[in-house]
Formats: structure tokens, sequence, C-alpha cells
């Protein structure tokens, strides 16, 4: 299979994949919205009541026409417009209840809601409305990454302490075992040491109505369909890819120190959006690799502070999801938004939309403080 660099991206044959270099960083360096294309964005603020206060949000999932909500193991639905529906299933160790959300997945047919509880061994089940339909047991330890497909639900078994002999599984609805994907990167843990934790050990997203999937010990991400997994494209991390061997021989802090720690992972529009922790200089930063596919366009920036909004002069945006193939969401505090639309910062701001920036003062001026967080979107032009 023939490996195209960023320098010279071109799609002659089916066999061509596009190959993101990573070996060698590119410069640190800040962007604006209108650099991505962004064309539009709104803020929608999440309905804040007694029995869905979020303090913050850790997860964001799009239905067809509502939004899961996701902080830690509480989960809210609210509409397109920001009012809230209901709260989904409870916490607790009582029947139908689960102790922790390890990961949640809409049906897009159904619309019906799936939360893995992996120390459970269990999945749940519920309605569009919230009600809960059933509950099964899965036929696997770890199950902490779900999505749901057309031949199934595929899940992902976690692998931290080296035991696990099929990575992947593909289980029908009522958990019975269609398909298994051995592991390909087995390790050896030495009993009692200790362990780096990848907590995205795994990252599944979806783009143009497709499932993706990459996995820590690989430069490939892999389209799933048909009961298999394709190459979709390449992540040159060079070095800085954790091996199987290094993963058994290094210590935690030589792990830490070496390799690159994913984060997220996505796509949308004509980019790829790489999110990890690196070592650099001694010091573990948050960065985020933004790549096209169709230019030798590539950046390096810190997600927290280096996306300028100049649509509206607003908050930078640190994208978290997308809602379709050409909306990034994002989101902030209540207070921090007021904080900024308040400040002389704000004030003296000229922006590309002087009028979306007065929809910001208007939409502010109704905010508390303690009021639930923004979702921010972000879209681009197609």
């Amino acid at each position: 299979m023939l490996l195209i660099s960023c320098h010279n991206l071109q799609k002659n044959a089916e066999d061509q994949l596009i190959a993101f270099d990573l070996k060698e960083l590119p410069k640190m360096a800040t962007l604006k919205l209108s650099d991505l294309g962004v064309i539009d964005i709104e803020y929608i603020p999440l309905e804040t009541k007694e029995d869905c206060m979020i303090q913050m949000i850790n997860n964001v999932l799009v239905g067809n026409d509502y939004y899961l909500i996701q902080y830690f193991s509480k989960i809210f639905k609210f509409q397109f417009d920001g009012s809230f529906v209901t709260k989904i299933g409870t916490e607790g160790r009582g029947p139908n209840e689960f102790t922790v959300v390890h990961d949640l997945d809409i049906d897009p047919k159904t619309q019906h809601i799936y939360l893995a509880d992996g120390w459970q061994q269990r999945f749940y089940v519920f309605s569009k409305g919230g009600e809960i339909l059933r509950t099964f047991k899965s036929p696997l330890y770890a199950s902490v990454n779900l999505r749901l497909t057309e031949d199934g639900i595929l899940c992902y078994n976690m692998n931290q302490f080296a035991n696990v002999e099929n990575s992947y599984h593909l289980i029908d609805t009522v958990g019975k075992l269609i398909k298994s994907f051995p592991n390909k990167y087995s390790w050896n843990k030495d009993q009692g040491a200790a362990t780096y934790v990848y907590v995205h050990e795994n990252i599944f997203y979806r783009f143009n109505n497709k499932l993706y999937k990459k996995e820590v010990y690989c430069d490939t991400v892999y389209m799933y369909e048909n009961m298999d997994f394709k190459p979709h494209l390449i992540i040159d991390h060079g070095k800085r890819k954790i091996s199987p061997k290094a993963r058994t021989e290094a210590s935690v802090e030589e792990i830490r120190d070496n390799f690159i720690t994913p984060i997220n992972l996505f796509e949308f529009g004509d980019y790829i959006y790489y999110e990890f922790i690196i070592n650099l200089g001694g010091h573990h930063e948050g960065m985020t690799f933004l790549g096209s596919k169709k230019n030798d366009f590539k950046i390096l920036f810190d997600p927290e502070k280096d996306i300028i909004n100049d649509i509206d002069g607003g908050p930078v945006i640190w994208p978290k999801a997308i809602k379709d193939d050409y909306t990034i969401i994002s989101w902030i505090d209540a207070v921090k938004l007021k904080d900024l639309v308040t400040s002389e910062t704000f004030k003296s701001t000229i922006p590309k939309y002087p009028e979306k920036k007065k929809e910001l003062e208007k939409l502010v001026k109704n905010l508390k403080e303690t009021d639930n967080p923004v979702l921010i979107l972000a879209r681009i032009k197609k």
C-alpha cells in the first residue's frame, strides 16, 4: 500500500492512503476560525433546573433532534434549542442502576440510548424518552467502548492489564457474541508492577456516515464496514508511538515522558483533529495537530487558547466533537462567557460579523453565573 505524505496529497488510486507525518511536529502557532472556513457560530445555553445541574461537561452525543450531555455518571437529555427534557438512567447499585458510565452511544435507527458499565459487565438500553427498556450481560469483562453499527454493537475490550486475547467484539443487541477480533498488540506485565493507563487506548469516531477507530499502538486509522476493518488514513508518530515492546519493558515514567498519549481524534470538513499529551522540554502539554486532507496545511497548537474566534469576537474555541461533518461542538461555562463578554477586551474587538457580536452580548445579558454550561456550534462552509 502506497503511503502519501502531507506535502504531496494526491488520491489517484483506491489503494492510496493519506499520511500525516508527526515524526517532526510543526511549529506552534495560532489560527482563526475563519482560517478553517467557519462562517457561522451559535450559542446554546443549556436550561438550568434543579434536576439537571451540570458542573462540567465530559461528553456530548448528538441524536436526531437532541443532545445527550454527560457529566461523569450523570446523563441529561436536552433538545437542540437547549431546553431540558429528562435525566437518563440512575447511578447506584439497585435494580437497573449502573455504577459507572464507561461509554454511551445512540442507535441511529431507533434512537435508543446504549450505556456500557464495564465493571458490571452490563449494558443498559433506554428509549429516546429516557425509559429503561432492558439490560443485558456483556460477554467480555472490560467493554469500555461501544458503537452501534448495522451489524450489531462493536465493543472494545480495554487491555491495561495485558490479559486481553480479543480487542474487539461484535455482539447483538441482547449480548450474544457474533464475532471476535484478535488482539494484534499483545504485551506482558510483571505481576504487581505499576502500569500506565491509557484512558483513550481506543478511540471511536464517526464521519461521513462511517465509523472509524484508532488504537494507541497503531499509526493507522481504520474504517469499520461489513464486520471488518479497512485502512483509512495514517498518523505517523515515528518513535513517539508506544509499541507493545516498550509497553512491556518501559517504566511508567518512561512511557509518560517518551510517547504520545492520545486524548481525542475526529474529522470535520477537510480536516483531521488529533489531540494528545506530549512531553515538550520536560513539561507534559496538551497539544492538537490539525491537518488538511486536501492540501499541505498542518499546524500544532494549544487547544485551550489557540483557535481565535474572529467570527463574533467571543471565546476561543476548543473543539470537542462534531454535530455533523461541517459543525464543530465546543462549550464554555456560563460564568466564563459572562466575564469575557463584559470585559474591555471583548468590547474592543472588531470581528468579521459585528451583528453576531451584538447577538452574543444580548444572549449573555440573560445568563446567570450559576447557569449550566453553554454549547458552542461553529459551522464551516461546505
